[in-house]
């Protein structure tokens, strides 16, 4: 008898050490970007721990995020849950990725949300934000300055350049001292180029990808490049010291009529100036006003580390994500962007509703095909286009330079 109860004994307490086990709280690794949502991923850390007791260490990154992601990865130091694109990062990362198919939250996202993380039918992450871009401009400014008409093509914005400043309003502020505005403003002038390429993005980048497609044979590249002139030429004294707080203060005070950012920037914008009224202009391609439109998909990922050792974890916290009533309410209440999870409650952010009106209106809306290209592109080809509006080069130099350096990072990437 006195066995039996010390065997007893014996298998409780191994079972309340397993208990302890499940129940010890878990301290995930994250390594993001997007510092300007820094304060709203700390706030869903906070109440993730609240609700759980676990722990999200958040870093956040930006102009060097890449590099120091490749260094963890390449070193072993992999975090549990890490920030990419999509496109063409499904492949950069496949090897690090865990496969979300099967996970019961996927079925709670917008299909459509899915298609640029989905590769031969596998989801290669979690795609946590619907994102647009175009130019965006403050309705009071424009009213003070007469305009009524909104521009949509090159010709247009110079007059209306012309009206701000004949005001002494600068028109635009720049944001040339980010890398990543540059191609985020270059690459939606030739949105429309996939007309070209029986609709198809996928066999536009794959001439790019090997060599039958030079950007020096783009036509429409000449635009891309009257669009950046136009925007330095209006851009106030100092264009190439403009970064991304500077175009969002500027706009926010009345100072500028325009920047070319997202509706990432509306929070930005509005803690300077909570009243402010904004709305989107719809990108100009060259002077085809029925092409002119704005970029929509939804690009930001969230992908977990197969081999790491909180894969479960990361899996419960993504459920959380989706499922909670925080969670739900997490991207249209305190991110004010728009959310991909299925019946999730609408934005009441500006940017996010003024695309949802463009949406509805059948206006024209192009995915961030540019995604696509190869992983290390986006930077590469930014400061390429950064050294030219700082008149470092001339377009045709500027040319030679994008496909010396994409025809590198493809060939790279291909091997």
């Amino acid at each position: 008898m006195k066995k039996a109860f010390l065997a007893i004994g014996f298998l409780l307490l191994c079972a309340a050490l397993v208990v302890g086990q499940t129940q010890k709280p878990v301290t995930l690794k994250m390594l993001y970007y997007s510092p300007e949502l820094a304060d709203q991923y700390n706030d869903m850390a906070r109440v993730y721990n609240t609700q759980t007791g676990n722990t999200l260490d958040i870093t956040v990154l930006q102009a060097d995020f890449v590099t120091v992601l490749r260094a963890k990865l390449n070193s072993g130091d992999i975090p549990d849950v890490f920030m990419s694109s999509a496109y063409a990062d499904n492949r950069t990362y496949k090897d690090y990725c865990y496969d979300m198919t099967d996970e019961d939250f996927i079925k709670l996202i917008e299909p459509t949300a899915l298609l640029g993380v989905t590769v031969n039918g596998r989801v290669t992450g979690y795609p946590f934000l619907v994102q647009s871009h175009s130019f965006i401009y403050n309705k009071k400014v424009f009213a003070d300055a007469g305009i009524k008409a909104l521009p949509k093509t090159l010709r247009e914005y110079e007059a209306v350049c012309q009206k701000l400043q004949a005001k002494g309003i600068q028109p635009f502020a720049t944001g040339y001292k980010e890398w990543w505005v540059l191609p985020q403003t270059a690459w939606q002038v030739l949105a429309p180029i996939k007309d070209s390429y029986g609709g198809d993005y996928a066999t536009f980048v794959e001439k790019l990808n090997n060599g039958s497609l030079k950007f020096k044979n783009i036509k429409e590249m000449g635009d891309v490049f009257n669009l950046l002139d136009l925007i330095k030429k209006y851009g106030g004294p100092k264009p190439m010291e403009s970064d991304f707080n500077d175009q969002c203060s500027l706009l926010a005070t009345g100072k500028v009529g325009m920047i070319h950012q997202g509706n990432w920037a509306e929070d930005t914008i509005r803690k300077t100036n909570p009243s402010i009224e904004i709305g989107y202009l719809l990108g100009p391609v060259g002077n085809a006003a029925a092409k002119a439109g704005i970029m929509f998909d939804s690009n930001q990922t969230i992908r977990i580390a197969k081999d790491g050792k909180n894969v479960q974890a990361a899996l419960a916290w993504l459920r959380w994500l989706t499922t909670s009533e925080y969670g739900k309410a997490w991207v249209p209440d305190k991110i004010k962007q728009l959310s991909p999870i299925i019946g999730a409650k609408a934005a009441t952010a500006q940017l996010a509703q003024a695309t949802v009106s463009l949406l509805a209106a059948k206006t024209p809306n192009y995915s961030w095909y540019y995604q696509r290209f190869p992983t290390g592109t986006e930077q590469s080809l930014g400061i390429i286009l950064q050294g030219y509006c700082a008149g470092q080069t001339n377009r045709q130099q500027a040319l030679a330079a994008l496909d010396a350096s994409y025809t590198k990072i493809a060939n790279a990437a291909a091997e």
